[in-house]
């Protein structure tokens, strides 16, 4: 086939689907991202909604979503997640998008504060290490199913996953063979620290790997950053609770399945420790 006869697609814009509806592009983005607080009627958010399908404006998420009234998408809300953190949390989130394409749900990342401004195109939402303030300003302007990673609260009505401390606990002092552990992490919500507190002989929190010199020599570590681990165990007794991410990303993908489809869940299953 000749290159002149070779038809190139161009993209579609959403100034084209704006021209094609006789409306404003800031219609056009305040119906495709379901901008609350617009006073847009329903003919013409359905207006939109067709000529972008027709034109193949994000086509696949479109016509999913025209058919179906689902994107086959989650959304996962990330804050601040400091560097030492990153490792961690980027292996969880991988494994994670995994465990949800199987289930024919692509992983989105968003940031926290354009998520709270606007209503992301998705199915669901998984929040990572929120706290408990930041997660409800976030969750009390959605309408579709949220959940929490590495958030402690009481709330019946959302999952939450995250790490079983007292399990940890049990674990590292037999494996180490020491009397005290101390919990070693990146930074977390203070509520989960708290609850860390709870249960270990102390916590420490390195924001910075410089820091790590600091720790007491004689003392014996837990932790599920594998970062924080291979800088510490030439030097200090450390146990690596190394399935942390993998058990968190196989919940979350779990629950926010369930949370998607309906599925009646009691308190308690809404309470996930790993």
């Amino acid at each position: 086939m000749k290159t002149d006869d070779k038809k190139i697609k161009k993209r579609v814009t959403i100034k084209d689907v704006a021209t094609a509806a006789d409306v404003s592009i800031a219609t056009v983005s305040y119906v495709l991202n379901n901008t609350p607080g617009q006073s847009i009627g329903d003919d013409t958010r359905k207006k939109v909604l067709q000529f972008a399908n027709i034109l193949g404006y994000e086509c696949n998420v479109m016509a999913r979503y025209l058919a179906t009234g689902k994107t086959n998408s989650v959304s996962a809300v990330i804050k601040d997640i400091p560097s030492v953190g990153a490792q961690y949390y980027l292996k969880l989130m991988t494994e994670l998008s995994v465990l949800l394409n199987r289930q024919n749900y692509d992983l989105k990342i968003t940031d926290y504060a354009e998520a709270c401004e606007r209503n992301s195109f998705c199915d669901g939402f998984i929040t990572i290490a929120l706290s408990e303030s930041d997660f409800r300003a976030f969750a009390d302007t959605k309408y579709v199913p949220v959940i929490a990673v590495d958030s402690v609260f009481d709330d019946f009505l959302f999952y939450r996953i995250n790490d079983d401390y007292a399990n940890m606990y049990v674990r590292s002092k037999r494996e180490l063979g020491s009397d005290k552990i101390r919990l070693l992490t990146h930074a977390l919500p203070e509520e989960c620290l708290q609850k860390a507190r709870e249960i270990f002989d102390g916590v420490d929190v390195i924001d910075d790997i410089g820091k790590l010199s600091d720790l007491g020599k004689n003392a014996a570590y837990a932790t599920v950053s594998k970062l924080l681990y291979d800088c510490t165990k030439r030097f200090y007794s450390v146990a690596h609770v190394s399935a942390s991410s993998a058990f968190k990303a196989s919940s979350a993908a779990d629950a926010i399945v369930k949370a998607i489809g309906r599925v009646c869940a009691s308190p308690e299953e809404h309470d996930i420790r790993v």
